[in-house]
């Protein structure tokens, strides 16, 4: 983790999509404590010749060739178009291997772990695998609902039902490609996390999503070791339930950008990219009572607002109960309701700020409730509560303040930096000088619960 100089806190700037980087106005009265940045040195500039590196030289000494075979079949699971993981590329590396090994295209099924996301289109699915690849072999993205697509495998010790995609839970052989990023509930992304609950039944995600809660704070897990970790011990456990599995995981940086790219054994892969990560992005210490206001920026999101609050939420502890919290949400339009129906968003936005009040207050209320209920909404309701519970909320982000208005709930959204500057004063006592600190690339950045 990187922290900018004192020099330079004064013209500080987010990345900004494809644009160019947006500038903050922070008042300059103003005292900007830090602004920490992700590690992002060493990027790699050859990544078809490191994933070939990874694959000859794999974690647990788990080679394609040695588990794949003629007439065997290949389930290959990707993480979603949310993430930006480079599945285009790798496909026709790992499909080569495959070959090699005397795998037909006709055995090889292709599947992407949505989780609670929009379900991927056949165009999006082209996107996300390519031509070539989407012509030569059955892709799949899932009904979450429909038992009859599932396989029943059991129920773990931790009482969590292994329900799982039928091509996937069938095949001889799973192979994972995705990524490790900072995850409130898993303590990092990635590895047979795209299984569970990435291609599996409705129920089994809300299980595993209940084993992540955390105890009283969501983000307690948050940059969590795998092994202290209920959720991870779960998705292990409902993990051992299948046959083979490898992984390629990749350690990303912005999108286009590979820090680091292993393959082999789910488990050890895993728990070397995630070390890798916590190296990297975790904030430097810094007393949390000392800061008034947290800024983060959702880059390298690419604009689903669900995944930019959670952004949000992985920085939050950053600051001092009853501060303020500041996102900078670079939205694509696009994106807006890949995780949340806009019908949903303009429903809660239409509440005003009567509605705001009601749904701070009532949120302990109903988290009570759901946890009670075990309903598949209790770990969203648990994130809501936890991010405005005792913390104003403002969010710059024009495309969503035009979809939806400036208030969504109890949180403000602007279109206009200065106002959205003079609402943080105005939610702190009066001081001198508010101090803040700045995340601008607050997707990979995070700061546990201490």
């Amino acid at each position: 983790m990187a922290t900018t100089s004192a020099e330079s806190r004064r013209s500080i700037s987010l990345p900004w999509g494809d644009g160019p980087p947006l500038p903050l106005a922070i008042p300059e009265h103003w005292d900007v404590a830090d602004v920490a940045r992700p590690d992002l040195a060493g990027a790699i500039d050859d990544y078809p010749s490191a994933l070939a590196r990874a694959l000859d030289e794999p974690e647990g000494g788990m080679r394609i060739d040695d588990l794949a075979r003629p007439g065997s079949t290949v389930a290959i699971v990707v993480d979603d178009p949310s993430r930006w993981t480079p599945v285009r590329e790798a496909l026709p590396i790992l499909l080569g291997r495959l070959r090699d090994a005397g795998v037909a295209s006709s055995d090889v099924t292709i599947s992407v772990g949505v989780g609670r996301h929009h379900a991927v289109d056949a165009d999006s699915m082209r996107l996300r695998v390519g031509d070539a690849v989407a012509d030569a072999h059955r892709c799949f993205s899932p009904p979450v609902d429909d038992l009859t697509d599932y396989d029943d495998l059991g129920t773990t010790p931790e009482g969590v039902p292994v329900r799982v995609f039928r091509p996937v839970a069938s095949a001889d052989l799973r192979i994972m490609v995705g990524s490790v990023l900072p995850h409130l509930q898993a303590g990092f992304g990635g590895g047979y996390k795209l299984i569970f609950p990435g291609r599996r039944h409705r129920s089994t995600l809300a299980a595993l999503h209940r084993k992540g809660l955390g105890g009283d704070h969501a983000g307690r897990l948050l940059g969590s070791d795998a092994t202290g970790n209920p959720m991870r011990r779960a998705i292990r456990s409902a993990a051992a339930r299948l046959g083979p599995c490898l992984s390629i995981s990749h350690l990303l940086g912005p999108p286009g950008t590979v820090l680091h790219v292993a393959a082999g054994h789910p488990d050890p892969v895993q728990d070397r990219l995630a070390a890798e990560a916590r190296r990297r992005f975790r904030a430097p210490e810094m007393d949390p009572s000392t800061v008034d206001v947290v800024v983060a920026g959702n880059d390298p999101w690419p604009g689903d607002p669900m995944m930019s609050f959670k952004v949000l939420l992985q920085n939050r502890a950053a600051g001092r109960p009853g501060g303020v919290l500041v996102g900078f949400f670079r939205t694509d339009p696009g994106e807006i309701d890949r995780s949340v129906p806009m019908s949903t968003l303009r429903g809660i936005a239409a509440t005003g700020m009567a509605g705001g009040w009601a749904i701070r207050r009532g949120l302990a209320v109903v988290d009570r409730v759901v946890s009670t209920l075990h309903t598949p909404s209790e770990f969203l309701i648990r994130w809501a509560r936890e991010l405005v519970v005792d913390r104003t909320v403002l969010v710059y982000a024009p495309p969503l303040h035009d979809k939806i208005g400036p208030h969504l709930g109890p949180i403000r959204v602007f279109d206009d930096q200065s106002r959205l500057w003079e609402a943080a004063e105005a939610a702190l006592p009066r001081t001198a000088a508010p101090r803040c600190r700045v995340f601008p690339q607050g997707g990979l950045t995070y700061c546990p619960v201490p």
